[in-house]
C-alpha cells in the first residue's frame, strides 16, 4: 500500500513498501525511467530473507512534488526526513540503474548510519573518459541532450510522453525492441512488461513527466561529490550484467576504479538482470549484514 508522507518542507513524498514489513529496513532507489514499483524485482526475495525495502518514488514521478534539483546529493535531506517519519536509526541503501547516485549520495553524507549499499545496473558519473563506451548511441546520444540542451532534451521526451499516452503497450514493445537479447526474454514475462507499464504511467501519466526525466539526466554528470571520497570503511556491492548496453559494463568498471572499498559482479545478462539474480543479490545483502552487526 502507497503512504504519501508530509515532508517539513511542505513537499509530499509517496513511499510503498515490499519484503518483510517487520524486517531490516532498506531504502530502495528506482531507475530512469521508473518508480517504486521497481522495488518488486527483488520484493519476494526480500521478504524471505527478512528484509524490508522501502521504496520512495522520486520528485516529480507518481504523487511525489517536483522540486529542482541539480545534484543527487540533495535527496538526503528527503532520506534524512524519511528515516525520522519511520523511525529507522539505521538502514540499507539499494540503488538500480538510475537510482545508483541517490544510494551513493546517501552513503556520502549519513555513512554512519547506512549498514549495507547495493547498485544494480548502476548509472555511474557519466563525466570520466570511456564511462559511457557501450552505450548505444541513442542513449548515449539523450544523456548528451539533456546535460547540455535540456529544452531540447524536454521537446524529445514530450514526444514520447505522447505515444506512450497514446499506445502504452505498443510504446514499450517498441522500446524492449531496442534492449539487449537478454532483457527481451525476461520482457516475454507478461508480468515483468505489465509491471513496467505501470512503471511507465507512474512517470509520463501520473508524475510530470518530461521535466522530471531531463532533470535526472543532467544528475548523471553532476552526482555532487567524487567517487573517491565514499568512505573507505563502508563497502559498495556492485551487480552489472556484461550484456547490458543500457547501462554498459565499462560504467561498472569506471566506478569500481573510483570507489575505495567495493565488491564487483559482472554476471551474464542485460541490464534487467536484477530480475534474475535477485536471490544472490539479497542472499548477499544479508551475510554483510551479519558482517556488520545489523539484525
Amino acid at each position: 500500500m502507497n503512504q504519501l508522507i508530509r515532508l517539513p518542507s511542505g513537499r509530499n513524498l509517496e513511499v510503498r513498501e515490499y519484503g518483510d514489513p517487520t524486517g531490516h529496513p532498506t531504502i530502495f532507489f528506482h531507475g530512469l525511467v521508473g518508480s517504486h514499483h521497481q522495488a518488486s524485482y527483488i520484493g519476494e526475495q526480500a521478504r524471505r530473507a527478512g528484509l524490508r525495502l522501502i521504496a520512495p518514488n522520486r520528485p516529480g514521478v507518481g504523487r511525489s512534488d517536483f522540486i529542482t534539483r541539480k545534484t543527487a546529493i540533495e535527496v538526503v535531506p528527503d532520506v534524512r526526513d524519511l528515516a525520522r517519519e519511520l523511525g529507522l536509526a539505521e538502514f540499507s541503501v539499494i540503488g538500480i540503474s538510475g537510482g545508483a547516485p541517490y544510494a551513493l549520495a546517501v552513503l556520502h553524507q549519513l555513512r554512519q548510519r547506512v549498514r549495507t549499499t547495493t547498485v544494480l545496473s548502476g548509472m555511474g558519473p557519466a563525466r570520466p573518459f570511456g564511462a559511457l563506451r557501450g552505450m548505444d548511441r541513442r542513449r548515449r546520444w539523450l544523456i548528451e541532450l539533456g546535460t547540455r540542451f535540456p529544452r531540447l532534451a524536454i521537446s524529445a521526451y514530450e514526444r514520447m510522453t505522447a505515444a506512450f499516452r497514446k499506445a502504452p503497450e505498443r510504446f514499450l514493445k517498441a522500446l524492449v525492441s531496442t534492449w539487449p537479447k537478454p532483457d527481451q526474454a525476461i520482457f516475454d514475462r507478461p508480468e515483468v512488461f505489465n509491471l513496467f507499464v505501470e512503471d511507465l504511467h507512474e512517470v509520463f501519466t501520473r508524475g510530470v513527466g518530461a521535466k522530471g526525466v531531463v532533470q535526472e539526466l543532467g544528475v548523471y554528470r553532476h552526482y555532487g561529490f567524487p567517487l573517491a571520497e565514499l568512505p573507505a570503511d563502508r563497502l559498495v556491492t556492485l551487480w552489472h550484467g556484461l550484456d547490458d548496453t543500457i547501462v554498459p559494463p565499462a560504467m561498472a568498471w569506471t566506478m569500481t576504479r573510483q570507489v575505495p572499498l567495493r565488491e564487483t559482479h559482472f554476471v551474464p545478462g542485460g541490464h534487467f538482470v536484477a530480475v534474475t539474480i535477485a536471490e544472490r543479490v539479497i542472499e548477499r545483502v544479508r551475510e554483510q549484514l551479519k558482517d556488520t552487526g545489523a539484525s
